[in-house]
């Protein structure tokens, strides 16, 4: 199998929006500033959250996605401001791979949630769901979300053809596991 690679993409109306949204928290920020400087009036708890506001906003638009597909696992790399994050997942311990949908209380319960997918990227958003040992030899039910591209799901349905489906069809397979 070639290994494939996808990297994250930036959309011009997503770009729009999170430049509006950054210029927005800027001038907060100056006007908090500018009370404290001209005014006397200083808050420390306002400048406070507009500077970590306007952090994670940049985060979220300048981090770049790469996902790659191996011979034995899927690698998801996450290149941000505070460095580069990767993780390894192996394709046994893949038990699913279906589209997001928000949901109050789901049915899995999931250990750990990442989110490796950028703000700026307009395509749909996946999970991937997997499993890790934990502690005591539990396993627990990890989970991704990413956003990738028609190629790339189109290579996890050939390397897991009975994974890559409705969130329902992965959840029955799951519990009946876990009836067994």
């Amino acid at each position: 199998m070639e290994k494939i690679v996808v990297e994250s993409e930036a959309r011009k109306k997503n770009v729009i929006v999170m430049v509006i949204a950054v210029a927005a928290f800027a001038a907060l920020v100056i006007f908090t500033l500018y009370k404290w400087f001209a005014l006397n009036v200083f808050q420390p708890l306002e400048l406070m959250a507009g500077v970590l506001v306007l952090f994670v906003l940049v985060e979220r638009m300048s981090a770049k996605y790469t996902y790659v597909m191996d011979k034995k696992v899927f690698r998801l790399i996450k290149r941000g401001l505070l460095g580069t994050v990767t993780h390894e997942v192996p394709y046994g311990n893949i038990f699913g791979v279906y589209r997001y949908k928000p949901q109050l209380i789901g049915v899995l319960k999931f250990r750990r949630t990442y989110r490796f997918n950028s703000a700026l990227d307009g395509r749909d958003v996946w999970t991937l769901a997997y499993t890790v040992p934990g502690k005591k030899g539990k396993s627990q039910n990890r989970r991704f979300y990413f956003k990738p591209g028609d190629k790339l799901l189109a290579a996890l349905q050939a390397k897991l053809p009975e994974k890559v489906m409705a969130e329902e069809q992965i959840i029955r397979d799951v519990l009946s596991k876990e009836q067994d």
